[in-house]
């Protein structure tokens, strides 16, 4: 992941120069801050420009912060994650989240030729990039109580994602400092095929909410609808091939049950999911 950059402080000036009442010298300069994300997105600007005395022109700066911004740090933890599926074999969990990320940014590293590539059939290579997480080992057996568990604040995030669900075997969960990603697979031969809940830990629920709608609605728009499960309005929908999606916001945590079936059944999920869901807080 990609951390908060160094403070550049520019000074921006113009050339024109402006003459007001007497002899002092006026000129244009500008003002503020811009705040940029590491790939390249403005995500707040507030550089203005204004008449200053030429003297005083040093006393004017613009500040560029560099930061990851909300959306490419769920993009990132997405990324990341599905390399190491695709490291370890499982194109289904890593076509869930390669889903996603080209929903909301086409252009995000290699995801858009690895889901082309699973699409036609075929394994892609993991991106090792930078992520020193892919390609890691994966774990296939059954974590034992407090193995291999995420520390600190993101353990909040685990009761969305807990050890046993009826009916699947949870696998370790993979966390950074926002987000947990955990898969499960089903106990017994069952139209579900894989299962992965997605919790991500929004800066507040207004953030939230617009996941919501950036990494749930847009990329399974199909067969949508509203569901009640144990007081929260959740969101289901499907991709139209073999996906499909419960997803619903916790005051600032999103939370995104995801499914897959085999071609053409994505819709029949819906009970499978809520199922679920109603064992989730």
């Amino acid at each position: 992941m990609r951390r908060l950059g160094s403070l550049v402080v520019l000074v921006a000036l113009s050339t024109t120069l402006l003459v007001s009442g007497g002899c002092q010298k006026k000129i244009e300069v500008q003002s503020g801050t811009r705040t940029v994300c590491t790939y390249g997105e403005i995500v707040t600007d507030t550089v203005k420009t204004v008449t200053a005395p030429a003297n005083k022109a040093g006393e004017y700066q613009v500040r560029a912060v560099t930061i990851t911004c909300d959306r490419h740090k769920k993009l990132d933890a997405l990324y990341e994650a599905a390399q190491a599926d695709i490291a370890k074999g499982d194109l289904d969990a890593a076509q869930l989240k390669l889903t996603q990320i080209v929903a909301s940014d086409s252009a995000f590293r290699q995801a858009s030729a690895q889901l082309a590539t699973i699409k036609s059939g075929k394994k892609p290579t993991a991106d090792r990039g930078n992520s020193g997480s892919t390609g890691s080992k994966p774990t296939t057996s059954t974590p034992k109580p407090g193995d291999d568990q995420p520390t600190g604040p993101i353990q909040s995030l685990l009761k969305w994602a807990p050890d046993k669900l009826t009916g699947y075997t949870a696998a370790t969960p993979a966390a950074d400092a926002l987000s947990l990603t955990r898969q499960y697979i089903p106990a017994s031969d069952t139209k579900v095929k894989a299962l992965v809940i997605a919790v991500e830990q929004f800066r507040d629920k207004k953030y939230a909410a617009a996941g919501l709608d950036a990494y749930s609605k847009r990329p399974y728009p199909k067969s949508s609808s509203k569901v009640s499960v144990n007081g929260h309005s959740a969101y289901f929908g499907t991709d139209n091939t073999r996906y499909a999606i419960l997803a619903f916001t916790q005051g600032a945590v999103l939370i995104q049950v995801e499914m897959v079936a085999e071609p053409g059944k994505q819709a029949s999920l819906k009970s499978d999911l809520i199922a679920v869901a109603k064992q989730l807080p």
